[in-house]
């Protein structure tokens, strides 16, 4: 097995450098845009643009696995991890958002993250970022779906309601939401939060 200076084998090494310039995207999309510079992403990263494009066939190609990467790590933060026995209910996953959202965790956010406009405009002008965003919201509502059956199991939530589709019309308002953080609309979101779990609560519980 061929060995490079550092004694690490070249697999090893090209998997370090692959992961140290999806890292760079990651650290400094938020806070640039997804717009950041290749050069100030490859000096971040430590390594050169002939890296990149080993790695890359241009800035779309790490924009996509920076956006996967992020927005499953968000769904484990909220959603819980795939691997729990049981899945969150509703309530935990709820009392995990708003902090999130205004703490800066939420990957778009306008303190310290993506802006929503800006996820919009490259959706706009790139069909795989379109397609790939689309997908981590279909991920989204078939995960959020289980923590609403598990709601349903314990009585949390109205039985009669189609899990996937409150599952759907959640994750149109948690968009709605973050877009109306980011433009600062005078909205008590932790008030909008209650009325909703009152709405979709058992009259009994």
């Amino acid at each position: 097995m061929a060995e490079s200076r550092n004694g690490r084998s070249r697999a090893e090494a090209k998997r370090a450098s692959r992961e140290a310039l999806i890292q760079a995207g990651m650290e400094l999309m938020p806070a640039r845009g997804l717009d950041v510079s290749l050069d100030e992403l490859c000096q971040h990263a430590g390594y050169t643009r002939g890296a990149f494009y080993v790695h890359f066939d241009n800035r779309d190609d790490l924009i996509l696995e920076v956006m996967t990467r992020v927005g499953e790590r968000m769904m484990d933060t909220l959603l819980g991890d795939r691997d729990e026995a049981r899945p969150a209910d509703l309530f935990t996953v709820a009392s995990r958002f708003l902090p999130a959202l205004f703490n800066g965790d939420y990957p778009l956010t306008r303190h310290g993250g993506m802006r929503p406009y800006q996820l919009l405009d490259a959706c706009h002008r790139s069909e795989r970022i379109q397609a790939r965003y689309l997908k981590l919201a279909q991920q989204s509502i078939e995960r959020l779906a289980q923590n609403i059956v598990e709601s349903q199991r314990k009585g949390a939530i109205r039985p009669e309601l189609d899990a996937t589709q409150l599952s759907a019309l959640i994750v149109a308002m948690v968009i709605g939401i973050h877009t109306m953080y980011d433009l600062e609309f005078p909205v008590d979101f932790q008030a909008g939060l209650q009325t909703f779990l009152t709405l979709v609560t058992p009259q009994h519980a």
